[in-house]
């Protein structure tokens, strides 16, 4: 028995949905994935792999989701990142759409250039703008977290190659 166009359409998108949660249970939680204070942000390379395989529209409404919740957790100003993830999914998106090659190398890219314009967004508006800290230290942190959370970019990106294998009509890769 298979299933439908819109059970695999409903299907793919749970599966994104639980695996984001799943990554943000583990992201939010305390001293778990932390290496001398530094914790990855594993919302980021999870948006970015959805919007490899998606299109425009739904890259761009998960984008917005995953940054929602990211902002929940973080305590920066609701919608902080949810705007900034959903236009930086939906430029991914498009760039999978007619100009890169989906695979496990533009992936690793991809996520780390979000991450990095997500670091260098949330150091402008929260540490140079208001003057918290030292300015080097703070960016030499947030780029710290960069690594990691690019580190673990690759393990992230094929488990969602895997659901949209299985469960998109239309693939790209």
């Amino acid at each position: 028995m298979t299933l439908g166009k819109n059970a695999k359409s409903i299907s793919k998108w749970v599966l994104y949905s639980l695996l984001l949660i799943l990554l943000h249970a583990l992201q939010a939680t305390p001293s778990l994935l932390s290496i001398g204070g530094i914790k990855p942000v594993l919302i980021i390379p999870m948006a970015v792999s959805v919007a490899l395989f998606e299109n425009e529209a739904g890259s761009g409404a998960f984008g917005l989701a995953a940054g929602l919740l990211w902002d929940f957790s973080s305590g920066r100003l609701f919608g902080f990142y949810g705007m900034a993830l959903m236009i930086c999914c939906v430029c991914v998106s498009l760039l999978s759409m007619y100009f890169l090659k989906v695979n496990l190398s533009n992936a690793i890219l991809l996520s780390a250039g979000t991450g990095f314009l997500l670091c260098l967004w949330d150091f402008i508006f929260y540490y140079l703008i208001w003057g918290y800290g030292s300015n080097a230290i703070s960016f030499g942190k947030l780029m710290l977290i960069l690594i990691y959370t690019v580190a673990l970019s690759g393990p992230i990106y094929l488990l969602v190659r895997i659901i949209a294998l299985r469960l998109n009509p239309v693939l790209r890769a």
